[in-house]
């Protein structure tokens, strides 16, 4: 189904990081994978005592410097 959404930029960040982890899929399929993630959750993740919110990682994933500067331009 296609519509319009106001995503936090956070969430479009980590969406843009699965798709250029390799993935062969859309901005939309990983939105709606972390979505469908985040609903399946029992016990999320709480807030780090300075209200840094960590989102949900897989195991040998790595963010890198490349990754956070292509991300903070896309953003700009």
């Amino acid at each position: 189904m296609r519509t319009t959404l106001d995503i936090d930029p956070r969430v479009l960040a980590a969406a843009r990081a699965r798709v250029n982890d390799g993935r062969n899929a859309s901005i939309g399929q990983a939105v709606s994978e972390l979505a469908m993630a985040g609903l399946s959750s029992e016990n999320p993740r709480p807030a780090e005592p300075e209200g840094l919110v960590l989102l949900p990682s897989e195991p040998g994933h790595v963010v890198t410097d490349e990754m956070v500067a292509r991300a903070m331009l896309d953003d700009e």
